[in-house]
């Protein structure tokens, strides 16, 4: 986040006192346990121009950035109480520990959450499905528990980061959904306990930025997340247990990248890869694969060790069948 966004500031005629977010802010203060990193918000100064609060025209507070701030603290719940707030940006406090306050749900406007990078953990609170989230990241927390069905109740939700957490349980199968046409969907769960089937809901998705899911324990059949009339750019099924027939599989024509290592996949390589023309990544390595390896397009530019640990697969470039 830039600092421009971190020091974005209003100035009105309204004293500071006067206004229920200040207030508020000094409670959070307070809650974050009145740390030398926060001592610029004091009684009497502007709560809009605090270095970590943005305010609309009327002064109330819209936005909570933290990032790379010395506290070592929870998170206050008084954060809920301030009403107006669509953005709350907490990144890199490695200090920050303990739950996401079930206040949060009372945050109507929140539409973008991210903590990331912090020790924060607990179970995601189910509040949250009553906010009017479109984009969140919890990147690389110690977060705990299942992901609530509920935020499923999100209609404009498009945006999913749970990576690098401690999550249980299965996928819910509308987590993100296309409530906006015109947004492309990301739905990131690397690093996780994740176990059961990828929903088979997400295949009537069509507009995929991407979908990640490596390295939890992740069952059964994935190929319905392809299919020519699919847009999806960014696809990583690796370290799971998942177990498919590959060989008819038609791939996105734009896709970019594609991680499937590691699993349980069988069949062939589909001839659908070779008509790729945007394809820069691939690793079908530790796999059960056999036969022969498509040729032409892109093909020749991916090394042996995209095909390395399968049944038996040869050809260009493993050696001759």
């Amino acid at each position: 986040f830039s600092s421009y966004s971190l020091q974005l500031t209003a100035s009105f005629s309204q004293q500071p006192g006067d206004n229920p977010d200040f207030r508020t802010l000094l409670k959070i203060k307070e809650q974050f346990g009145d740390q030398a990193a926060l001592v610029s918000l004091l009684p009497g100064t502007d709560q809009c121009n605090w270095p970590y609060a943005h305010c609309n025209q009327d002064r109330r507070v819209v936005a909570i950035f933290l990032q790379n701030v010395n506290i070592t603290s929870t998170i206050p719940p008084a954060i809920g109480d301030l009403d107006q707030l669509h953005t709350i940006s907490i990144h890199s406090i490695p200090g920050l520990h303990g739950p996401i306050p079930d206040t949060f749900g009372k945050l109507s406007h929140l539409s973008i959450f991210n903590i990331m990078r912090t020790s924060v953990s607990g179970s995601l609170p189910a509040s949250l499905s009553r906010t009017n989230l479109t984009s969140v990241s919890f990147f690389s927390n110690k977060l705990t528990g299942r992901i609530p069905r509920s935020l499923q109740d999100l209609p404009y939700l498009t945006y999913f980061d749970a990576s690098n957490n401690r999550l249980v349980g299965r996928i819910p199968p509308r987590l993100v959904s296309n409530g906006a046409p015109d947004r492309p969907l990301g739905l990131t769960l690397t690093n996780n306990r994740l176990t059961g089937p990828i929903p088979r809901t997400y295949a009537r998705e069509r507009y995929f930025m991407n979908f990640r899911v490596a390295n939890n324990m992740l069952t059964g059949d994935a190929a319905f997340l392809f299919g020519r009339r699919n847009t999806v750019y960014d696809v990583d099924l690796s370290g799971n247990r998942l177990r498919f027939n590959l060989t008819g599989v038609v791939m996105p024509e734009n896709l970019l990248f594609l991680n499937m290592s590691r699993d349980r996949i069988y069949g062939g390589v589909p001839a659908s890869l070779a008509q790729l023309k945007k394809l820069t990544t691939l690793d079908l390595s530790y796999n059960q694969l056999c036969g022969e390896i498509p040729t032409g397009g892109n093909m020749g530019r991916f090394k042996p060790e995209a095909y390395e640990h399968n049944k038996c697969l040869c050809g260009t470039p493993l050696p001759a069948c």
